[in-house]
């Protein structure tokens, strides 16, 4: 079903947004000690046009490290339009789990990567963001993102496609 997607898309960045948050408060309290706390990742980069906005996170329960990007160009084909039961339709969202093919959410209800676009760290061309099993480079023709399995994306303003 299409919308379930776009669910579990809102589900896993919501998720990774509360872990980071509620990790952090245990640390301040000292009910975690800091190594346990590191184990939760949250990194977003960008690409230098600032087209490509990604966020990586890993060490949550119950869900696998991933790389979440948002495409401001939007994809290219844009994926096929849907009646979306919880938020909108959109065009511009691919994740990328540790194994597995990725995947184009076609609801969303928040911003996804997009939300944390003015921290993110811009990923230079030539230079490779490495976590986890997942590797995303960047290059002048855009950003090719692959997992542990050799399933993956390449997003640019021309076009955009999974493997």
């Amino acid at each position: 079903m299409p919308g379930q997607a776009g669910c579990e898309y809102r589900r896993v960045i919501r998720r990774a947004t509360l872990a980071l948050l509620l990790a952090g408060a245990a640390v301040a309290t000292g009910a975690l000690p800091a190594a346990q706390a590191k184990k939760v990742t949250i990194a977003y980069f960008k690409t230098p046009s600032h087209n490509i906005v990604c966020m990586f996170a890993g060490g949550l329960a119950d869900t696998k490290p991933f790389v979440a990007c948002g495409i401001k160009s939007g994809l290219k084909p844009p994926p096929r339009k849907v009646r979306c039961r919880e938020g909108d339709p959109t065009d511009e969202f691919i994740n990328l789990e540790q194994t597995g093919r990725a995947h184009e959410p076609s609801c969303a209800g928040d911003p996804g990567p997009f939300v944390g676009e003015k921290q993110a760290r811009v990923l230079r061309y030539g230079h490779t963001f490495r976590r986890r099993g997942l590797r995303c480079k960047s290059a002048p023709a855009g950003l090719t993102c692959r997992n542990k399995s050799g399933h993956g994306f390449f997003l640019s303003r021309a076009h955009s496609r999974r493997f």
